[in-house]
């Protein structure tokens, strides 16, 4: 049964507010501060805890009910079947989804060769953002803690990526980024 919606204070004349509009550019930069913020917000609430785990368990369980039901199946077919062709769209998409943080100048990966690949990160957008934010906020962790809670994403046993069968073998920190070794299983 829908409620009746009342106008609240009727009788007090708005108006548009004095702002100007913000451009698409700080729009996105504030955007990616606002994601990178809440996400260390999260992460530092969990640590203090003792749930992390938790987190990032229920973290992957979301990312499995946004990936689409037929890509699992499919995936798994061509994975089989090409699994250097696979490993390098899979790479293409998350690339093309990861330019929501990061610049595109920022990706680059190795031809996939016996069904691995090397992936890099270099002059990582988020590892500069969780430099300021980690003193802006005054937390007293490691701007590498954020980039573990990923590697422990992007590892865990549930993730859309490793059930499809693409597995990180080796993760190294480089200065400024990170490099990344697949292995199709």
């Amino acid at each position: 049964m829908a409620q009746e919606v009342k106008r609240h204070k009727p009788d007090v004349a708005m108006q548009k507010p004095n702002t100007k509009a913000m451009s698409l550019e700080e729009k996105y930069d504030r955007c990616c501060d606002f994601f990178e913020m809440d996400h260390m917000i999260s992460y530092y609430t969990h640590k203090r805890l003792g749930t992390v785990k938790e987190w990032v368990d229920d973290t992957v369980a979301a990312y499995n009910k946004s990936v689409p039901r037929f890509l699992g199946p499919v995936a798994k077919a061509v994975t089989k079947l090409a699994p250097n062709l696979a490993l390098k769209k899979c790479f293409d998409n998350v690339f093309n989804l990861d330019q929501q943080h990061h610049d595109i100048s920022e990706f680059e990966y190795s031809e996939p060769k016996n069904g691995e690949i090397v992936v890099r990160w270099k002059n990582c957008a988020r590892l500069k953002r969780h430099k300021k934010l980690i003193k802006q906020l005054g937390y007293d962790f490691d701007d590498r803690e954020i980039c573990e809670v990923e590697k422990m994403h992007l590892t865990h046993p549930n993730h859309p990526g490793c059930r499809m069968g693409f597995f990180p073998t080796e993760i190294v920190w480089e200065e400024g980024g990170c490099v990344w070794t697949y292995k199709k299983k």
